[in-house]
């Protein structure tokens, strides 16, 4: 019999500076801020990443994210302050 793990919550994940799948960064950017990450490829078929107003706008268009270490170094911020709010 084959049991399956379940991941912890994004939050959990970030707090504990865990890896996190684009869809769940991208999930509580979104829960913290209303923004999200959008997970695609460049011409070369190279993964990158956009962040996206809460209107679905390219936030600062042009500037694709190579990683999400990359991503979460850009947001960071955002969703340390929004955990925090939810703490105090």
């Amino acid at each position: 019999m084959i049991f399956a793990i379940p991941r912890p919550c994004p939050e959990l994940l970030w707090r504990e500076g865990a890896y996190m799948t684009p869809a769940e960064l991208g999930g509580l950017l979104e829960t913290c801020t209303g923004y999200t990450v959008e997970d695609t490829t460049d011409e070369e078929g190279d993964q990158i990443f956009y962040v996206l107003t809460p209107g679905g706008e390219r936030l600062e268009d042009g500037y694709p994210f190579e990683d999400l270490e990359t991503v979460g170094d850009f947001v960071g911020w955002r969703i340390d302050e929004a955990l925090g709010a939810l703490d105090s």
